[in-house]
């Protein structure tokens, strides 16, 4: 029977393949019978190739292959779906509360609303902060991974709603982005500007094994869990759109945070399920989806109950089987006159092609007919100019044109003739009656196109399209227009015999792309088969091995030597260097040593031969590197810069104590140099300066940088000075300059005239400098130096513009729980000593009499208390920076931070011993509001990496000593080479450097 009708429709192609549109489109009845109205709704389909006859054609084939009585069977939850034994049931995901369909007996809306109300009330609760993220701050952005179904569909309403004005308010202050490839490049643009702290991931998988999903759910939480240093952070940062309890609990998501979904509803039309709800509530609040979910239910009742001459889903449906099956056109053009529908063309494609791309039946017997269409399409008059030449002039592409009455967003400027709107919607409707009516030879001469271009000119029309008119792109009208799209693609199926809700071919490709990736992962390791695959596949997949992991362009980068040896820091004390070589370059690098050194720092390994250099020897640490680490990492990739970093911490060290690891068996000078040239390798590797480099390690932006304001250390006291004065340091910082270059200057021309003033007052013998070009004179105590230190801003002229800091280094002169001031006078008075709280008292007058900004170690570093009651009195105004007490310790700062004892890090890579943990240190601190002060030794050399490190993670402010010494100024200089460079891809941080960004 139904070969028959198909037969008969067959035969009416060929009729209408010789009557051109110009023809039909004369016929006044033909066209009024084509133009639909529903649901406010307006489609006039008199443009598509077809006569009333043709119509009634297409219906007795709906007919004879039992539409109708599918689409009941549809609706009552009749398990349609006969190759996975399912119902499909994505409308009684937007039905009625009282609405009755059963699923073996069972009537499933209410579980649909126990599960639209728990969505309801989570998404409440983020959006008005009463649930919040592991550190207590409000989840203001949301990213959701996943593919295919659970991606396309919801970015296009999320593209769509992002323009209407109601939800555009109810969104502000958010964002939501979307994970989908499995490719890294995604996770990238993903994580691009986003915090842990504020951030909330939902992994939406209903069984929680989709491969490419998963490992963007384990890369994100991996993420999250290093951004903010604890598994716990897990449950409040990750939820889960799953039916997989079990697997969900096991990755570490609150088994209250997991929504379900059911399996009658197929992944492409899974938008109203969790997998769109829950998102689309997060951003835009639930009353919007409400709004959807009830557009999409009306489109429900029409497609259920209206007559097929006057429903919109079937004419549509019976049209595109029209030019697929019967006039032969394989593509269709979805054109919607509407920017906010940027992406409804790609969930088309999907819902559509994966839907209908079918070689059988339902009963498994081949199609006798063509099915399925290749959707492709663009918003408005983008579209226009790009592919429309091939439409009018090029192949026949049926179309669907897509336009609303009203904007979203209307323009209308005094002067123009029209609106933007309007303009847009000229073409709206000029482009079909083109592509209908063309233009002949005969009008082109008319108009005096000359004879040679007629031809170039000539339109020849015929090409068919429907028009489809809707009210405004709002919430109830996406949802109808979201369902009819729906119910457009079953019937087709329908129609077709064949099964739209299963998807079989995205099979065969799956299971051979597991074979690939064991072979990589075993390749990767130096093992692999690759017999197994077609010998063009295995000359590919050699080729892609040829270049190391992480290397661009294929350049190569694996370490092939690795040698140290003992040389002298400015102090005349020997510390360790580093040579690293891979195929084409020599890496150097060399470590600082510090004079006062907190009890916590990992360890710097020294020979104690007392016999030689007084014990300070380094030859044990340059024994390590030669002997125990350069043989472990000969042939590795120098792009594994957090790999290497972990070997030589945790297997080839392995020691720890009560706050990590503390390097005690290679010492951290030995893995420190390593690791600085291994980053060094990996920036040269990756054609980037080091600086750009350690951004991309840090996971910051690698074109905008801030250039830091530096605080030069102009006054020494405590042990780096043989006076009295008891603060170790006395710190001048330019913030009121406007780029680094004029920073510099002001430093040195304070610290002239600071040698000025001490000459004076102290004698020429007073400006002898110490070990980091400090002055040391012969103050008695702490005010005088201050008040030195003013009158040489006073002459220098800069005194609005420069602050003051101070290290304090509190440590030195800490005894028996008091500080003595006077600690360098053997014959101390031990009732001048003073308490924690009393000494906060001499901080808060020095703020009150001096510019002072910065205070670094103002107690010891196991005196808590004493930290803690400094930040309730002074945090909010000074930056108290932990030195001795944190030693770029993760751990330590993860205990600052619950007691409040300061906000600023002092960042010294040798105190911790590897870029990644000082990375992380940096990380840690800057995620939770804090400053980080990358800082110098008082043992240094010319080696300047701490002036990359500071530009590659944005910190805002280095400490490198006074702008005194060569190897001091090896690091400023540096940074004014930094400078010149970015240009304007960089700004200076002036006052703001305790958080620039």
């Amino acid at each position: 029977m139904a070969s028959a009708v198909w037969q008969k429709l067959q035969a009416n192609a060929e009729a209408m393949k010789g009557t051109h549109l110009r023809e039909l489109l004369k016929d006044e009845g033909r066209n009024s019978s084509m133009f639909v109205e529903a649901e406010n709704f307006v489609l006039d389909y008199c443009r598509e190739k077809v006569t009333q006859e043709t119509m009634g054609l297409l219906q007795e084939l709906a007919t004879v292959m039992d539409v109708e009585g599918k689409k009941k069977g549809f609706f009552a939850g009749s398990k349609i779906n006969e190759t996975e034994g399912r119902a499909v049931l994505h409308h009684a995901l937007r039905a009625p509360k009282d609405k009755v369909i059963n699923v073996d007996g069972k009537n499933v809306v209410p579980e649909v609303h126990t599960v639209l109300d728990a969505m309801k009330a989570f998404s409440e609760k983020v959006r008005s902060g009463s649930f919040v993220g592991y550190t207590g701050k409000p989840l203001t952005n949301v990213v959701c991974i996943g593919i295919g179904g659970s991606y396309l569909g919801v970015e296009f309403v999320f593209e769509a709603l992002k323009t209407y004005p109601d939800a555009a308010k109810a969104a502000a202050g958010r964002t939501l982005k979307f994970l989908a490839n499995v490719d890294p490049i995604d996770v990238k643009r993903a994580l691009d500007g986003l915090s842990a702290e504020t951030t909330l991931v939902i992994v939406i998988s209903k069984t929680f094994t989709t491969a490419e999903t998963m490992l963007n759910a384990r890369t994100l939480k991996a993420w999250i869990v290093k951004e903010l240093g604890d598994e716990a952070a897990v449950s409040k940062h990750v939820v889960a759109c799953s039916t997989a309890l079990p697997k969900t609990k096991a990755f570490g998501i609150d088994d209250a945070n997991v929504f379900g979904f059911w399996d009658w509803v197929g992944g492409r039309f899974s938008v109203c399920s969790a997998v769109g709800v829950l998102p689309l509530a997060l951003q835009y609040g639930f009353d919007t989806v409400r709004q959807f979910l009830d557009g999409a239910a009306a489109m429900d009742r029409h497609f259920e109950t209206a007559p097929p001459a006057q429903n919109l889903p079937t004419l549509m449906a019976l049209l595109t089987v029209w030019n697929a099956t019967c006039l032969g056109y394989e593509g269709y053009a979805v054109l919607p006159y509407c920017q906010a529908l940027v992406r409804f063309v790609a969930h088309i494609q999907q819902l559509d092609m994966e839907s209908n791309g079918k070689r059988v039946q339902m009963d498994g017997t081949t199609c006798p007919t063509s099915t399925g269409a290749i959707y492709f399409g663009e918003p408005g008059t983008n579209g226009q100019h790009s592919f429309y030449q091939l439409m009018h002039q090029g192949r026949t592409i049926p179309a669907d044109f897509i336009g609303f009455k009203k904007s979203q967003n209307p323009v209308h400027l005094t002067g123009e003739p029209v609106s933007n709107h309007d303009e847009l919607m000229s073409n709206f409707f000029a482009q079909p009656d083109a592509l209908a009516l063309g233009k002949t030879a005969a009008e082109c001469k008319a108009e005096g196109v000359p004879d040679n271009l007629v031809e170039h000119k000539v339109f020849t029309g015929d090409r068919p399209s429907l028009s489809l008119l809707l009210p405004i792109c709002s919430p109830h009208y996406l949802g109808a227009l979201l369902a009819l799209y729906e119910h457009r693609t079953a019937v087709q199926g329908w129609v077709w015999g064949i099964n739209s809700f299963d998807q079989w071919g995205v099979e065969l490709g799956k299971v051979l792309g597991v074979k690939v990736r064991k072979f990589l992962g075993e390749a990767r390791e130096g093992a692999g088969d690759a017999s197994g695959f077609q010998r063009p596949t295995q000359k590919l997949l050699a080729s892609m091995l040829s270049c190391p992991l992480g290397a661009p362009g294929g350049g190569r980068c694996t370490i092939t030597a690795c040698k140290a040896r003992e040389i002298f820091d400015s102090r005349g004390n020997p510390t360790v260097e580093v040579d690293l070589c891979t195929e084409t370059q020599l890496f150097r690098a060399a470590v600082p040593s510090g004079a006062s050194t907190g009890i916590y720092e990992a360890l710097e390994l020294r020979d104690g031969d007392k016999s030689r250099l007084l014990g300070k020897g380094v030859l044990k640490a340059v024994d390590n590197v030669n002997k125990l680490i350069a043989p472990k990492l000969i042939g590795m990739d120098v792009f594994q810069q957090a790999a290497i970093d972990k070997i030589m911490v945790e297997v080839l060290d392995g020691t720890k104590n009560e706050w990590g690891w503390c390097k005690s068996k290679l010492g951290a000078n030995a893995i420190l140099a390593v690791s600085m040239a291994v980053c060094r390798a990996g920036a040269a590797a990756s054609e980037m300066p080091l600086y750009q480099y350690i951004a991309k390690l840090g996971g910051k932006p690698v074109d905008k940088f801030v250039m830091p304001v530096p605080a030069m250390n102009v006054i020494n006291g405590g042990s780096h000075a043989g006076n009295r004065l008891a603060c170790q340091e006395f710190m001048i910082l330019p913030v009121g300059a406007t780029s680094f270059m004029e920073a510099m200057v002001m430093g040195a021309e304070v610290y002239h005239n600071l040698k000025s003033c001490i000459k004076k007052k102290y004698g020429q013998d007073a400006c002898n400098v110490g070990d980091e070009g400090g002055f040391a004179p012969s103050v008695q105590d702490n005010n005088e130096a201050l008040d030195v230190l003013m009158e040489a801003l006073q002459k220098s002229g800069h005194a609005d513009k420069v602050k003051i800091g101070t290290d304090v280094a509190a440590s030195e002169f800490y005894k028996d729980g008091k500080y003595d001031l006077d600690f360098k006078n053997p014959a101390s008075d031990p009732t001048t000593w003073k308490t924690g709280p009393e000494l906060s008292k001499l901080y808060e007058e020095w703020t009150e009499k001096y510019p002072m900004i910065s205070i670094e170690d103002p107690f010891d570093q196991d005196d808590w208390d004493s930290y803690a009651h400094l930040m309730k009195t002074m945090g909010e105004k000074v930056q108290i920076v932990g030195d001795d007490l944190l030693v770029t310790n993760t751990k330590r700062i993860s205990k600052a931070l619950d007691v409040g004892a300061c906000n600023a890090l002092l960042l010294k890579v040798n105190q911790i011993g590897s870029i990644t943990e000082a990375i992380d240190a940096a990380t840690m601190s800057m995620r939770s509001g804090w400053g980080v002060m990358v800082s110098h030794r008082s043992g240094e050399t010319e080696d300047s990496f701490i002036a990359d490190l500071v530009v590659g993670l944005r910190t805002g402010q280095i400490k490198t000593g006074a702008p005194c010494r060569s190897e001091r100024l090896a690091k400023y200089n540096q940074l004014l080479r930094i400078e010149e460079e970015l240009g304007s891809k960089a700004f200076f941080a002036g006052a703001g450097f305790r958080t620039p960004f």
